[in-house]
């Protein structure tokens, strides 16, 4: 039997000053994830459904920020920002923000039944809490961005069955081209720098040897056709697609960190595909696409947790971005 939970909790805000509501239904999602040929190479199944959180000094909701996610998020753990949360400072500005999860770990909507999920849960919701068709963002930090313009994607292909007015997109240090992506894979296997960056090569190697039963140099054309944008891509035509929307990109580049040390290089990072994106949707006359980089002055100290890409979401204003969107025209 399926049990569904619907919790409505109040949150304090900005000092108590500000109060959400907030809606959440999730249901244990089932489905494994296998990493890796050996007994024990699984991820457990996480939850899937939705959090929504409504500003509750709003009687009409601008908008609405969607994160699309890999499981349920967690609005109390606070050291967990790279997820993009962004609800804080939505909220006052009259924004909804809806985190939408499938369960499957990982899960890079290799199979279309994900993107199909997500489609009838955006309906599903925007329904029930008559949430306007309007004003619509995508957020997505890390592996959400890339989740985010798949979805983008299916919508502008004309398979969404509820067609979201979306408005815009930001992006925060994603990987989106999936030709790079492999081969920064193989040199961390080869190298062997860190444990995690070799687990990482060899994870996303698997995943992608399974799914795609190919590899860029056996067939580029599959991974340029999975990603939604690539550097090697001779036909460029899907930078088309998002060039109507307004588009923010944030990536870290740093010489003392990401091109000097632990073996990377410029194409070891999230950087080319960050700036590669943007740099396409200005050459198809998207006037409302920038890229924001971020990078460390000479005399800053040194921080190691800089060495994650996963903190460029820390370094974004989120109130200046929240702003950005609400004076868009």
């Amino acid at each position: 039997m399926r049990k569904i939970v619907f919790l409505f909790v109040v949150l304090s805000m900005t000092a108590g000053a500000y109060a959400q509501k907030v809606y959440e239904s999730y249901t244990p999602a089932g489905d494994s994830l296998r990493y890796g040929p050996g007994p024990r190479d699984v991820f457990p199944g996480g939850s899937k459904g939705y959090t929504l959180v409504l500003p509750s000094s709003q009687e009409t909701v601008k908008g609405t920020i969607l994160v699309l996610n890999d499981n349920k998020v967690n609005l109390q753990d606070t050291g967990r920002s790279q997820e993009g949360f962004i609800h804080r400072q939505a909220g006052p500005k009259g924004y909804a923000t809806l985190y939408i999860s499938t369960g499957i770990p990982m899960d890079l909507y290799f199979s279309e039944r994900s993107l199909q999920y997500v489609d009838a849960l955006v309906k599903t919701v925007f329904t029930q809490y008559r949430l306007p068709n309007k004003n619509i963002f995508l957020l997505g930090a890390m592996v959400s961005g890339h989740r985010a313009l798949k979805y983008i994607e299916y919508c502008k292909r004309g398979k969404s069955t509820f067609g979201p007015v979306i408005k815009g997109v930001i992006l925060s240090e994603s990987a989106i081209d999936w030709v790079r992506q492999w081969y920064e894979c193989q040199k961390q296997v080869r190298d062997h720098t860190t444990p995690s960056s070799s687990f990482e090569g060899n994870l996303v190697t698997y995943l992608f040897a399974v799914n795609l039963h190919d590899t860029p140099i056996t067939n580029m054309q599959k991974y340029i056709d999975f990603s939604t944008y690539s550097y090697f891509d001779t036909k460029m035509e899907k930078p088309a697609l998002y060039k109507d929307l307004a588009v923010r990109a944030y990536t870290y580049a740093d010489v003392r960190y990401w091109f000097s040390a632990q073996g990377k290089g410029i194409y070891d990072s999230n950087y080319p595909d960050m700036s590669g994106f943007i740099n396409e949707q200005k050459l198809v006359g998207n006037t409302r696409a920038s890229l924001i980089v971020f990078s460390s002055q000479l005399t800053d100290p040194l921080r190691n947790e800089m060495r994650r890409q996963a903190s460029t979401w820390d370094l974004v204003d989120k109130n200046e971005l929240v702003s950005w969107m609400d004076n868009l025209p």
